[in-house]
């Protein structure tokens, strides 16, 4: 049990951490500060904790559960955004060479992907049906899942025929937009420019 708790804790400590490094060097770099490194660490940080701080001090407790809650979902939305490039880039003999996903990898990959944004997408529907019932609230929410849903699968359906799924590039209408050598033209071509 101690073990977990310290997990937590550290995996706390390190969300924060990157957060508010994140913030610092973002806000150093649009600002062009010029200051005293202190003088820089202590504006940066300042902008970058203070939304938290001033929920903390003028809400209550259920004000931060909700805004983690939210934080939450939308780190889940956001997470097939990540996990699926980089499994059609490990997953590519174009891009990785030698050391790309074989048989047995590119099999646990998925099905790995597969349940953690399946978990995900069963948080987000169970945040999104605690939210007010009203027609316009259910139309903004209809039309954010479908654009999403399309994207999210469009990326699903490329990363499969990176990974060699023929069967995506022969679907009627839509299957010229998996091809995948066009893009691993390019690839190819950025490549030779650089060298």
């Amino acid at each position: 049990m101690y073990v977990w708790a310290i997990g937590i804790l550290a995996a706390g400590q390190s969300s924060t951490m990157t957060g508010t490094y994140t913030g610092q060097f973002v806000m150093e770099g649009f600002l062009n500060l010029k200051w005293k490194r202190w003088q820089r660490v202590l504006l940066t940080r300042t902008i970058a904790i203070m939304p938290t701080v001033m929920i903390a001090i003028f809400s209550g407790i259920s004000d931060m559960t909700t805004l983690n809650d939210l934080l939450n979902v939308l780190m889940s939305l956001q997470l097939p955004f990540a996990l699926l490039p980089i499994l059609t880039f490990t997953s590519s003999s174009h891009v990785m060479g030698d050391f790309s996903n074989g048989k047995i990898m590119k099999a646990i990959t998925v099905a790995l992907a597969t349940v953690v944004i399946v978990i995900n997408m069963y948080f987000v529907v169970t945040y999104l049906q605690e939210l007010p019932e009203h027609w316009a609230i259910y139309l903004a929410i209809a039309v954010a899942v479908c654009a999403y849903l399309l994207f999210v699968v469009y990326l699903a359906l490329f990363c499969l025929a990176v990974m060699g799924v023929d069967a995506i590039t022969r679907i009627p209408k839509v299957g010229g937009m998996f091809n995948t050598t066009a893009g691993l033209v390019l690839y190819d071509l950025q490549q030779s420019s650089a060298e």
